[in-house]
């Protein structure tokens, strides 16, 4: 029982980790390009891997 908690925490920590890598990178390239203001990520994880995407919108006012 102890052990499957230890893994069970470790597994959180490395998903956790991973997430933070991915959103970080994802927020440098959205700096880049300068929409900071209208994104979404999606973070999706299946069979021990982690997917992570990104929709950038470009949005102006026009009035």
């Amino acid at each position: 029982m102890e052990i499957q908690k230890q893994y069970n925490q470790s597994k959180k920590q490395n998903l956790k980790s991973e997430m933070i890598g991915h959103i970080d990178d994802i927020l440098d390239v959205a700096e880049g390009i300068k929409s900071l203001d209208f994104f979404t990520i999606e973070i999706k994880v299946h069979n021990g891997e982690l997917n992570a995407n990104c929709t950038l919108k470009n949005k102006k006012k026009v009035y």
